[in-house]
């Protein structure tokens, strides 16, 4: 590479590349690509002595597909690691049109002058805010890992008797999911390259990093008419910003009934238990620690294929544990839709919701993961979606949107388009 210093074109760096691909399939069972790339910059003494450095970048990358007793097992591996130079993340608040962001500004809380990040609120209506993250000015050398599995079990394919304990076993399936990722500063590469997971989220050296696990367990998961599905997911993480350390964990527990009463009825129903702890630095607004219960209950009504009616209730108890006095928030709901569908032309969506929230505190801030960006008090919520196309090039949208929350005024919301394509 080469690049112009007064006038003349001068030697900055020369730069090294090596590469081995290996591809390998046996039959449909297994199917694998493994990718390894070196690359070696080396910079002239002119631009090391402004501060260049040499350096190398190794990329390793694995994806796997494989399949065993005739596909009733099956799963994916997929690896990927390289050597890099980052930053840490900056996040900064970008003003938009009124509506079309997800962040308000409550003010100079602390009058001094400077919109801190504790003074943005998420919000589901009228932001006019969005969160970026644009990286810092400082460079950092890192190791990049990336690693995801997941693994499928279906019984029914699994075993092929007849006896009382096959009957019993065969609606059983499983779904594994394991997925990290990591952004670190750690020099001892081998700890990263070997998933030494002790290394990892490390608050001195980690820049960003997840771990994610999930596992379901399914019966009857293919029946229309009826079909459980027990759900496990965990969920770590930390971020390193410029303002300080953030560390993340959630937790779900949950279980969802799909049940067909009638040819026309159908119901969903899923209760779950689920925890949400963030620790920021102590200016942060984003500190929780909350649990909730939750109970879900939809019903279907398709009297005709093109007609469909809809009852949703929802209950949940919500418990903000990060308040020197705890937060209790309890939400229920109600809401009914109508679908009509024009023969693959278009649909109309009718909705109306309501959602009360209770709470047994005036005075502790109530994080949007609490509420769900709704209002202490009863919300109120109509809806009108309606999309149209005329002919293969007009297409037509239109939609309205109502609300009230708690004491507020009634706030309308009206678009309308079409467009034409030739």
């Amino acid at each position: 590479d080469y690049w112009p210093i007064l006038g003349r074109f001068e030697k900055e760096s020369n730069s090294t590349g090596h590469m081995i691909d290996i591809d390998y399939k046996y039959k449909s069972d297994i199917s694998s690509q493994f990718n390894v790339t070196v690359r070696d910059k080396k910079y002239s003494d002119y631009y090391k002595l402004n501060g260049q450095l040499d350096n190398q970048t190794i990329l390793v990358r694995s994806q796997s597909r494989l399949n065993f007793l005739d596909k009733s097992i099956n799963g994916d591996l997929f690896y990927e690691v390289s050597t890099q130079k980052t930053a840490k993340l900056e996040k900064v608040f970008v003003q938009v049109q009124k509506g079309n962001g997800n962040y308000i500004y409550l003010g100079d809380l602390n009058g001094n002058g400077i919109a801190d990040e504790y003074e943005y609120e998420p919000t589901l209506y009228d932001g006019e805010f969005i969160l970026i993250t644009i990286p810092s000015d400082k460079l950092y050398p890192v190791i990049d890992l990336k690693t995801s599995t997941r693994w499928k079990i279906e019984m029914e394919e699994l075993i092929d008797t007849d006896n009382l304990l096959a009957t019993i076993v065969k609606p059983l399936s499983t779904e594994t999911v394991f997925r990290i990722e990591e952004n670190t500063q750690e020099l001892d590469y081998k700890k990263i390259y070997l998933l030494n997971l002790s290394a990892f989220q490390n608050e001195k050296l980690t820049l960003r990093g997840t771990n994610f696990f999930q596992q379901d367990f399914f019966i009857f998961e293919n029946s229309s008419s009826l079909s459980f599905r027990l759900r496990y997911s965990q969920r770590r993480s930390l971020t390193q910003f410029a303002s300080g350390t953030e560390k993340g964990f959630a937790k779900e527990r949950g279980v969802r009934i799909r049940f067909r009463m009638i040819e026309e009825i159908s119901n969903l129903t899923e209760f779950g238990v689920n925890d949400d702890n963030v620790a920021a630095i102590i200016t942060s607004n984003r500190n929780r620690k909350i649990n909730s219960n939750f109970l879900n209950t939809d019903f279907s009504y398709r009297p005709q294929r093109n007609i469909e009616v809809g009852l949703k209730l929802k209950y949940s108890e919500s418990t903000d544990s990060y308040p020197q006095k705890p937060t209790i928030v309890n939400l229920n709901g109600q809401g009914i839709r109508f679908n009509y569908s024009f023969s693959g032309l278009g649909r109309l969506r009718i909705e109306l919701e309501r959602n009360e929230l209770l709470s047994n505190s005036t005075e502790n801030f109530l994080p949007y993961e609490l509420t769900g960006g709704n209002t202490v008090g009863k919300n109120y919520f109509w809806r009108v979606n309606f999309d149209y196309r005329f002919g293969l090039n007009i297409q037509s949208t239109a939609s309205y949107d109502g609300r009230l929350q708690g004491t507020g005024r009634i706030i309308h919301t009206a678009r309308a388009e079409v467009r034409a394509f030739f």
